[in-house]
């Protein structure tokens, strides 16, 4: 059995490089039905890529359905932490018409979603009336940022030696007069 694994998976224990993965996926629905009865649809440019181009970071650009902020996460696949064979691979810089579904609370778009590369004839499928996707204000550190975690624990004991300070003052005063 070991001989087995280490075959299938390599000395490492990592996937080995067999060659090309059959993806097992669900005969899709031709890509008009899927976007006609998806509840997110939106065209988007791939700004960054994690974990090996399966996790990607999306401008949206057009929100034809369902409601998202931009930029929006999306995983290529079930679990982010582990590789399968169904896995999308995002290209940082191509724009895409993305069909995704929500699971446990994250963006998944496998290579099983009827998502697809962007291309001219794809906007025969656009609807009339386009929404906005709901914008996020980019995280910016705050003025103690190069803190990072000790910032909380660092004001909570100068709050509480301040305290201790006025305290001791007010002490000392009331014993002057």
């Amino acid at each position: 059995m070991a001989l087995f694994a280490e075959v299938i998976l390599g000395p490492s224990g990592a996937l080995a490089d067999t060659g090309p993965i059959v993806v097992d996926c669900v005969q899709p629905l031709p890509l008009e039905k899927a976007v006609a009865s998806a509840d997110l649809v939106f065209v988007g440019t791939v700004t960054a890529v994690d974990n090996g181009g399966r996790m990607a970071t999306v401008t949206v650009t057009e929100l034809w359905k369902g409601d998202v902020p931009t930029p929006v996460i999306l995983n290529g696949g079930q679990n982010p932490a582990t590789q399968s064979p169904d896995d999308r691979v995002f290209d940082v810089g191509a724009t895409y018409l993305f069909v995704p579904t929500m699971v446990n609370g994250a963006l998944v778009d496998s290579a099983c979603s009827p998502t697809v590369p962007w291309s001219d004839d794809l906007a025969r499928l656009r609807p009339q009336s386009i929404g906005q996707p709901l914008r996020t204000a980019p995280a910016s550190p705050g003025p103690l940022a190069f803190l990072g975690w000790l910032g909380g624990p660092l004001a909570m004991v100068g709050l509480i030696g301040g305290g201790a300070i006025a305290l001791s003052l007010l002490i000392a005063r009331r014993r002057d007069s």
